[in-house]
Parts: C-alpha cells; sequence; structure tokens
C-alpha cells in the first residue's frame, strides 16, 4: 500500500489476508502487488485452468490496454478547476467555447467545471479526512440506529458484532479520496451530476462515511458555540452566519431582537438534523460486489465505496472468497469498471484527473466510443447489465460501440447470464433510462436492443427467467420449462413453452419469436414519418386537441406489437395472461399504470387497424380515379362505433392511433412482398403493390385522426357526464338491482354517441323503448321454451294421450307459423 501504486494510500492499505493459497490466490496476490508497486511491467493477471480469466480482468492487461498507469504520478492530469454558479446543463445545449473546451481535451490537460455546492462539499470531505488524520476527530463507536441503518441487501441472520457499520475505522496516515464514474464522465462533458460516487483507498466506504457524520457533528457543536449556523444548516439553505447583518451585529446594542429578514431564532429553536447514513450490503450472486453508504450532504446524494481488489473464486462460484482483500489500488478498481469512459477519477485532495487505464480521456473526448476497460466478455459476465448500460450511454451521449462490445452481447452466455443473474427490476430501471429522460433516443435504443439479440433477454417470454411463472415447477396449463404459450405471431401459429415440446419444437418457436423481433425494428422505422405527420395535422387543426401522444408508452407498444396475439394459461387455469402485459409486468416490473396503458392499447389496435384499412381503402380508390372525375369524399368512420373505442382507450387513444398504423402499414407492405404467413395474419387485401404505394405511410392515420377531432368531435368523448347515472336509470325505468343496469347504461352511451346533440328526455324514451323491445323478446323466449318443450313431448310420445299428442302437434304447427313470421 504503499504511494506507488496504492493511489498515494500510505499505511492505510491492507496486506492480503494470511491463510493457505492455491496457485490462483498466490498469482492474484503478488501480481496485484507488483502492478501495485510499479515493478512489472508487463503483469498478466491469473487465470483458470479452463483459460476463464479470474475475476473480470483480461488475462493479458497489455494486451487489452494501451498502457495501463503504473503510479499516481502517471495516472493523474492537470486539471484546471473553474467555478460556476449554475449547473452546466441546465440549459439543453452546450455551449459553443464548452464544445470547442471538450472537443480538445487530451491526456496532458483538462477542465472541470464545480458548482459552490460541490466545492464546499469536496472541502467538507478533506477537512473531515484531516481532522481524522491528525487525531483530532473521533468517531463515536457505538452509532444509534438513526444515525447509521442498514437499507438492505444483509443476510437476515447476521449478527450484531458481524455489522460492519459499527466496526471502527481503522488508524491511517492518509485517505486518499476519489470522486470515480458518473460524475467525472458528465463533468468532463460539461454536464450537470447530482450523484457523487466516492472511493477510498484504505477503509470501507461506511466507516468514513462515519467520519463525515462525527466532522460534521463536531463542527455543529463549534459553530453553536461561535454563534453560527452549523454545516447542515448551510447546507438547507443558510449562510453559515448567525444574523441576517453578521457579526458586528452581535455586541449592537441597538440590533432589534427579532429581525424580519433573519432566520436566526427559527434555527436556534429547531436543533438541525445530522445527515443520515444507509448502508447498502453486497450481494455478489446479483452483480452487487461491495457494500455501499449512502449519506445527502448539500442536497448532494453521495455513495461511499471502498475500492474494489482482485476477486478470487472458487471454481463455478461467482462469489468471492475470503482470501479476496478488502481493498484494492485505483489500477484494478478500475479495471472493474463497466467502459473506459467511467473509469476516470477525480482526486479531490489532489484537485486532479486521474485516467489510470490510459484510454478513458480519449474515448471520452477524442474517439467518442463506448469501450471496456478489458475483454467484454469479461466485464459482462461480471454484471450482464453492462451490456444495457452501453447501449443507454451510447444513445445518450451519441457515442458509438466498440466492435469488440457488439460481439458480445450477441453472445448466448452473456443473454443467459442476463436472464438468470440480474433482477428484473434492475433491468426494467435500465430500459427506462433509455425510454425518457433528457436525450433519451427510444427508438435508437430498442432497435440497437434488437439489432444485439437481447430483446428476448429483456422482452421476456414466460418461465424464461427465474422465479418467474413455471420457471421452477410447472402448474396446471403448464409443462416443464415453463407455461405453453398459445397464438400467432405475424399470422403464424404459435404453441410453444420454453425448454418444453422437444428440440425441433424449441427451434421453430425460437425462429419465429427472432422473426418477432425483426418486425418489430421495421415497425419503429415506420414511427418518424407517423409521428410527424400526426405534428403537423395536429397544427392544421383549428383548435388544438386535448389529447396527445405519450411518445414513451407509443415505443414500448410499437416493440412488442407483433406478440400482442400470445397468451398463456395462470397457474390456476382460470384465466389467460397476454405474453405482452407478462412483458411488462414480470420481465420488467413497470408500474401497474404501464402495464394497464400498454394492454388497453394493445388489446384495441387490431380494431383501430381495421379503420384504418378502410380509410385507405377510399383513399386508394381517390387516387385510381380518372382525369376529371369528381374525387371521392373519405366518408368518416361510424361515430358509435368510433366512439366506443375512444372511450375504452380514453387518454391513450392517440397513441394507440399511431401503433394502429405501424401495424396496418406494415401488413400492406407484407402483402405487397409476398409474405404469405402475414397474408394469413391480416385481413384479405384486393389492394395491388402499385396501388398501395400510392397511398403515404402517415396519410391514412391523418384522415382518422382528423375526423375523430374535427368531423366527429370524439377527443375526450369519455369525459361527457351520461344522461342517466345508474341510481336515475333505476328510478326511472323501474328496472331491479343488478347486470341488467349495465346493459342500460350501455344502450345510453350508443345512443348519446349516435345523438350527440340528444336530450335526457329523448334518451330517457329511448330507453324505455328498448325496455319494451327487451320485455317483448323475453316473452317470445319464454313462448318457444314452452312450445320447444311441447315438440320434445310429441316426439317422445310417451306417457301421452291421444288429446295431448294432438294438442302439441298444434303447437308445433302454431310454433313454426310464428317463427316464419319474426324471420
Amino acid at each position: 500500500g504503499d504511494a506507488g501504486g496504492g493511489g498515494g494510500g500510505g499505511g492505510g492499505v491492507l496486506a492480503p489476508r494470511q491463510g493457505k493459497e492455491d496457485i490462483v490466490t498466490m498469482a492474484a496476490r503478488k501480481n496485484a502487488e507488483a502492478i501495485s508497486n510499479g515493478m512489472k511491467k508487463n503483469a498478466v493477471l491469473p487465470t483458470k485452468a479452463n483459460g476463464i480469466p479470474s475475476g473480470d480482468t483480461n488475462g493479458d492487461i497489455e494486451s487489452s490496454l494501451d498502457g495501463p498507469r503504473r503510479s499516481v504520478e502517471d495516472a493523474s492530469v492537470d486539471t484546471t478547476i473553474e467555478s460556476v454558479a449554475k449547473p452546466a446543463a441546465c440549459s439543453d445545449a452546450l455551449a459553443a467555447d464548452d464544445d470547442a473546451t471538450a472537443g480538445k481535451a487530451t491526456s496532458t490537460e483538462v477542465k472541470l467545471r464545480l458548482t459552490p455546492e460541490e466545492s464546499r462539499l469536496f472541502k467538507l470531505l478533506t477537512d473531515a479526512a484531516e481532522a481524522y488524520e491528525s487525531g483530532k476527530l473521533t468517531v463515536n463507536p457505538n452509532p444509534t440506529e438513526q444515525s447509521v441503518s442498514a437499507r438492505g441487501g444483509f443476510v437476515k441472520q447476521e449478527t450484531t458484532d458481524d455489522k460492519s457499520w459499527l466496526k471502527p475505522p481503522p488508524e491511517v496516515e492518509k485517505i486518499e479520496i476519489r470522486v470515480a464514474g458518473g460524475w467525472v464522465r458528465d463533468k468532463l462533458l460539461n454536464q450537470h451530476s447530482c450523484d457523487v460516487d466516492v472511493a477510498l483507498d484504505c477503509m470501507m466506504g461506511v466507516q468514513f462515511a462515519r467520519i463525515v457524520q462525527s466532522y460534521m457533528a463536531l463542527q455543529q457543536e463549534e459553530d453553536e458555540k461561535n454563534g453560527v449556523l452549523d454545516v447542515a444548516s448551510a447546507a438547507e439553505g443558510g449562510e453559515g452566519l448567525g444574523s441576517c447583518c453578521g457579526e458586528a451585529a452581535k455586541d449592537d446594542a441597538s440590533h432589534p431582537k427579532k429581525c424580519k429578514n433573519s432566520k436566526q431564532s427559527k434555527n436556534q429553536k429547531k436543533k438541525p438534523k445530522q445527515p443520515k447514513i444507509g448502508v447498502i450490503g453486497a450481494n455478489p450472486s446479483q452483480s452487487k460486489h461491495l457494500e455501499t453508504a449512502t449519506m445527502n450532504i448539500h442536497a448532494i446524494d453521495i455513495d461511499f465505496v471502498n475500492l474494489r481488489a482482485e476477486e478470487v473464486y472458487l471454481p463455478g462460484s461467482r462469489i468471492p472468497t475470503s482470501d479476496t482483500r478488502m481493498f484494492g489500488t485505483p489500477l484494478e478498481d478500475a479495471l472493474r469498471r463497466d467502459f473506459t469512459i467511467n473509469s476516470l477519477f477525480y482526486n479531490v485532495r489532489s484537485g486532479r484527473i486521474e485516467d489510470w487505464t490510459g484510454k478513458g480521456l480519449g474515448d471520452l473526448s477524442v474517439h467518442r466510443r463506448i469501450v471496456t476497460p478489458v475483454d467484454p466478455h469479461v466485464t459482462f459476465h461480471d454484471d450482464p447489465l453492462r451490456v444495457l448500460r452501453a447501449i443507454r450511454f451510447a444513445v445518450r451521449l451519441d457515442f458509438e460501440l466498440d466492435e469488440t462490445i457488439m460481439e458480445a452481447a450477441r453472445s448466448n452466455r452473456v443473454h443467459h447470464s442476463l436472464h438468470v443473474k440480474v433482477s428484473r427490476e434492475r433491468v426494467g430501471k435500465e430500459l427506462e433510462g433509455m425510454l425518457s429522460g433528457k436525450h433519451a433516443r427510444p427508438a435508437v435504443a430498442l432497435n440497437m436492443i434488437a439489432d444485439l439479440h437481447l430483446a428476448g433477454s429483456v422482452f421476456c417470454f414466460p418461465g424464461s427467467f427465474p422465479g418467474d411463472v413455471g420457471a421452477d415447477k410447472p402448474g396446471e396449463g403448464e409443462e416443464e420449462g415453463g407455461p405453453v404459450v398459445s397464438g400467432n405471431i405475424l399470422g403464424v401459429e404459435y404453441n410453444c413453452g420454453l425448454g418444453s415440446g422437444g428440440a425441433d419444437a424449441e427451434k421453430l418457436a425460437s425462429r419465429q419469436r427472432a422473426r418477432g423481433w425483426e418486425e418489430s425494428s421495421a415497425l419503429l422505422s415506420l414511427l418518424p414519418e407517423l409521428m410527424e405527420g400526426h405534428a403537423g395535422e395536429r397544427v392544421l387543426l383549428q383548435s388544438l386537441p386535448l389529447t396527445v401522444n405519450n411518445t414513451r408508452l407509443l415505443h414500448l407498444c410499437v416493440f412488442i406489437l407483433p406478440f400482442h396475439n400470445l397468451s398463456f394459461p395462470d397457474k390456476k387455469g382460470t384465466r389467460t395472461i397476454s405474453v405482452t402485459a407478462h412483458m411488462m409486468k414480470e420481465a420488467l416490473k413497470f408500474p401497474q399504470r404501464d402495464v394497464q396503458a400498454v394492454s388497453k392499447i394493445l388489446s384495441n389496435v387490431d380494431e383501430m387497424a381495421a379503420i384504418l384499412s378502410e380509410i385507405r381503402s377510399q383513399l386508394l380508390q381517390r387516387e385510381a380515379q380518372e382525369e376529371g372525375e369528381a374525387p371521392i369524399e373519405i366518408t368518416p368512420p361510424c361515430r358509435m362505433r368510433t366512439g366506443l373505442l375512444l372511450r375504452s382507450l380514453k387518454e391513450h387513444w392517440v397513441t394507440c392511433l399511431l401503433t394502429a398504423a405501424a401495424w396496418e402499414n406494415r401488413s400492406h407492405k407484407r402483402l405487397d412482398d409476398g409474405d404469405l404467413d402475414s397474408f394469413r395474419a391480416m385481413a384479405a387485401s384486393a389492394t395491388s403493390a402499385a396501388s398501395a404505394s400510392r397511398v403515404s405511410v402517415e396519410q391514412p392515420s391523418r384522415e382518422l385522426y382528423r375526423a375523430i377531432v374535427s368531423d366527429l368531435d370524439l377527443d375526450e368523448c369519455w369525459r361527457v357526464p351520461p344522461h342517466l347515472d345508474g341510481k336515475k336509470m333505476i328510478k326511472e325505468l323501474s328496472l331491479p338491482k343488478g347486470p341488467i343496469v349495465g346493459e342500460y347504461l350501455a344502450d345510453q352511451t350508443q345512443w348519446m354517441l349516435l345523438h350527440p346533440e340528444g336530450t335526457k328526455e329523448e334518451c330517457t324514451e329511448y330507453l324505455r323503448a328498448r325496455k319494451r323491445e327487451r320485455e317483448e323478446e323475453e316473452r317470445l323466449a319464454a313462448e318457444k321454451k314452452e312450445r320447444d318443450e311441447a315438440n320434445l313431448v310429441v316426439a317422445n310420445g310417451e306417457g301421452c294421450s291421444a288429446q295431448q299428442i294432438a294438442e302439441g302437434v298444434n303447437g308445433a304447427e302454431q310454433l313454426s307459423k310464428e317463427t316464419r313470421v319474426e324471420k
């Protein structure tokens, strides 16, 4: 742990744990020591007997890196620190000079802009470290649950003695404080970041967090004695003075006791709270390798962790053994980061950027690419979620994915690890980062997911990940390996459960799913033109409609649209569940409101597409007219049919319209290409390829949108109150309580859609007429039932007198006569 390789860590870096070492463990320790001390130029990290690198580092550092740095001096880059009044990313676009500065960043000099809050935070961390190193600060050995508490990730049976947050910090000569990862990347790109990750070289994160917490408490006591606000108060908006008039007012007898412009009296009455520490335990089986302490200081969220060391595993396990060293070097930690652009450190005490891989700054500001510090297969196996993070960073930063990353992302091993090793909540959160927020480009992100063959690992089918329905043991309607999914994909019958039905059936189903994801990309390619046409139509309307498109849900719906006709039975076998709903709820763990919205859109998309297809037919007829003929007017769709569709979709009808437009367009495209499978999926169409080409992609949806908003005036029709609610309906029509009331409410809805200007009295009269019709229908049905029974008696002829048989024959003849009249 000397200054050469341990980041200037002094005597704080603990030695490797003593005990019996196998060859792999010994190689790991010796190699790490060699790198740390700068003694070995071409250090080779250990590999297992099967050739797979130990931990997540490549077998040969030099073959995967352009010269990793061996000392703090080599890794450090001259850094200019500037203060800014506001975060740099408050505006959507970077200033021209900022772009020029970012583009010229080199390995010899960079510029870092700190907000006042960040400057105060780093000063606080430095002061706390210096106070502890000098012995002026002592840490409370018995923290309370109010000051330090566990927030998950720990074993329930863990004893009090094993709790890491109760262990006091070790005595060290110097604490190197490094800010790691995303904060450094965003700052160098002149973007704002509100999360700070601090990496320590000589103690656990919670131990340093307790040092900071104790220092803040000490500062608060001193400030209270001196009559100034404490550190925590300043974080909440105070200026560090006890009164608005400053120190000069203390001895001024003429100064008023209560100053209107001061919060002195409030601060004296209410003692500010110290920030609490939350501890999240490590969980290597779920790719959570480090214990993390969290705090919020000066409105900045901070995570404290220790530098990660070379890990030693038993064969077939991903949980580090006790031979793994507690603390790593900055180089070891940098090699374990996901990407080179996230492997940069900002050394708070030296005020310099450190690039231990030797590639981070170049990949960030020159090459603008996403690259892993070591072999991407190893990096992704260490945490398979990183393959999705690569897509998110590439999309948001507009960077390119390195070819080696793309190759690794397509490997079956990475796909399998993403299925079984990463929690579905983490997958859903990563996908959400691609769909929404600043600089999000959902179409690009989803296309990359499909291109890298990751769609099936993100939008999983039932039974394909641990804990999913049927994944552990089959239930009713399930086979071993998952429930049987039935329906069709692009018109081709699909009937298969994952892992069931034999190898041939699974291969066929796999090809069908792959064909579906290919169709997803084709559907996404239509959205830009459809959305542009929709936006243009909105502008042309006299009054701006209230219902708008949800871009996030639109891309989700379009991407999983090829699978909306698939379903499977639940565990009890009493109802069916759509595969797309399962993708949203179980595979992505999205909120229930998203599950319901997507389910509603996809359950109505076929009806919306049918209306669009009818409009397309009218457009084609108009296009086929001879010159000089009177143009055919486009007839708006049935108001009741369209209104019932909108009442079902509510605020999602525009999103459903654009989703259906993509689906309807692709159906005609597949027909034109002679895709017989798609032909079976869609309604038969007599449209020729030449005619179809004359109708633009967005034209049918624009016509329908205009008809709904202008001609039919149906936007927000679901908000129109009924003339009669349930109670009034029962009273006006003398109805019994029960399901019959719902039938009359449905009748009322249809009548109001057909008669938007109709009055309450007219509606009531219509409902009374409907009641008379129903009563007459019920009477005729009862008589028909009696006559059917009489016919049965005649047919059997058992136990009947001649008179009864004659009456039955006459009844049958009368029934036949009345039936003809009814028809």
